[in-house]
């Protein structure tokens, strides 16, 4: 069996000094004090507007695009439910308030919040921090939360599960709308990661199948080809009118930015959309 390890300390004189050193299931203790830390990045600099200081203290800076996408389409479909696979909602809610301050537009918070992790810590907390709004998560998968909601997971999430397309084929018909990115390979995949997790990559051919069959239309921006061996998408699902008005309000916020090269990049207004038909014929 594969486990973690923490281990904390100092350096002096370029030597290491252990203080302390933690075996175990530790990957909740190693992601919860980044999940606070962008937690409290994210209200110090709710109302200075300094998002390029704020993009390069988060951990993942590309998690500003990945949530103005969420706020995008959360704003467009007036959701009654979300759901994070996954979930990490005590850090999205901050996110989405952040867009609201930042965009100067109010946000509607009054909806379903619904997510699951495996994770009883993250659990716990997400319970916790948010006892005024309506929150449920959830340890396993919940099916019957996924209708009409407003859906969104990052795509290392989704490669831990053994069987990712089929319930992403579920996702993307019972949802309204939502996005995600992936990694995919020719093969069917499986590798280990040092944090002791396991991924699993989805076919591309199984893939593509998935969405050309499902009930929605789909976006995708910033695909990636590696040595034609793996392929990196983001994806942003919906009906006709869904995607129409996405398009839209992302085409606004790129006027509203246009003579703002920094935010333009950081959270990625000039990024072009492609439909299915596109890449396919580039992979």
């Amino acid at each position: 069996m594969k486990k973690n390890y923490l281990e904390f300390g100092i350096f002096s004189n370029g030597k290491k000094k252990q203080y302390e050193l933690k075996k175990g299931h530790l990957y909740d203790w190693y992601m919860m004090p980044r999940y606070f830390n962008d937690i409290f990045l994210l209200e110090k600099y709710k109302k200075t507007k300094k998002i390029d200081k704020l993009s390069k203290l988060l951990h993942h800076k590309e998690d500003l695009k990945f949530n103005l996408v969420n706020f995008i389409l959360l704003k467009i479909s007036k959701p009654k439910s979300f759901y994070e696979f996954g979930q990490t909602l005590f850090e999205k809610i901050f996110f989405i308030n952040f867009f609201s301050n930042f965009l100067k537009t109010k946000f509607n918070f009054n909806i379903n919040w619904y997510g699951n992790d495996i994770s009883e810590l993250f659990n716990f907390f997400c319970n916790n921090f948010y006892k005024n709004l309506k929150m449920q998560t959830f340890t396993k998968f919940n099916i019957k939360k996924i209708n009409k909601t407003v859906f969104f997971s990052k795509g290392v999430t989704l490669l831990y599960l053994r069987n990712n397309s089929l319930l992403l084929r579920d996702i993307i018909n019972k949802s309204n709308c939502g996005s995600f990115d992936i990694s995919l390979k020719k093969k069917k995949t499986s590798v280990y990661l040092n944090t002791g997790k396991k991924l699993y990559f989805p076919s591309s051919k199984e893939f593509f199948k998935i969405l050309n069959d499902s009930n929605k239309e789909f976006i995708i921006k910033n695909f990636k080809i590696y040595k034609k061996n793996k392929i990196y998408l983001e994806i942003i699902y919906g009906n006709g009118n869904i995607i129409r008005d996405f398009k839209k309000y992302h085409k606004k916020l790129k006027n509203k930015f246009k003579h703002n090269p920094t935010v333009l990049k950081i959270l990625d207004l000039n990024s072009k959309f492609f439909n299915l038909n596109q890449i396919n014929l580039k992979i």
